[in-house]
């Protein structure tokens, strides 16, 4: 898999101190994205799930959870997926990923390839759709824009028909 880096102590990348896990690749190519380095499939470093391993073991002692980025963590579905399920079966950290897809985009790529519902299984919480210059913001949590939504995975997995918003984690409060 290749990742275009990570970070052991991130406090702005979903709730409390975070490893973050940024994955090479992304379709979406947002204009004005804060990682435009991302982009390409072919850059980054290629590293093993071993190295993963070793990564989050050494840095798991003083975290909240791991954040999947990017780049897409859903443009790297398999990758993705076999270090969700390292982190939420050995580890049992909060598992929270961002995405350029919107939810109802993952449930319509879903159709074709059920590995976007596999790897949405893993995730506790999931921040939604494109970076929009427009509507940025920095007065909102765990998000960039204000068209992007912090999904109760979870929740919104098992209600089946409606989308279950993870409200405490925008709540400014959360963070006091």
């Amino acid at each position: 898999m290749r990742l275009a880096g990570f970070a052991s102590e991130s406090i702005v990348d979903g709730p409390g101190v975070r490893i973050v896990l940024f994955f090479q690749g992304c379709k979406h190519h947002c204009p004005s994205c804060q990682n435009p380095i991302t982009w390409p499939f072919d850059s980054g470093t290629e590293v093993t799930i071993e190295q993963i391993d070793k990564l989050i073991q050494e840095n798991s002692a003083n975290t909240s959870g791991v954040t999947l980025s990017g780049g897409d963590p859903f443009c790297n579905l398999e990758d993705s997926i076999q270090v969700a399920k390292l982190i939420k079966n050995k580890y049992k950290l909060n598992l929270m990923a961002f995405t350029g897809y919107t939810y109802e985009e993952l449930m319509d790529n879903a159709k074709e390839d059920p590995n976007y519902i596999e790897l949405l299984k893993y995730l506790d919480y999931l921040v939604d759709g494109r970076f929009v210059l427009a509507l940025r913001s920095i007065s909102i949590n765990n998000r960039g824009s204000r068209n992007q939504r912090v999904i109760d995975v979870k929740a919104t997995l098992k209600s089946k028909d409606k989308i279950v918003f993870a409200d405490r984690l925008m709540d400014m409060s959360f963070y006091n």
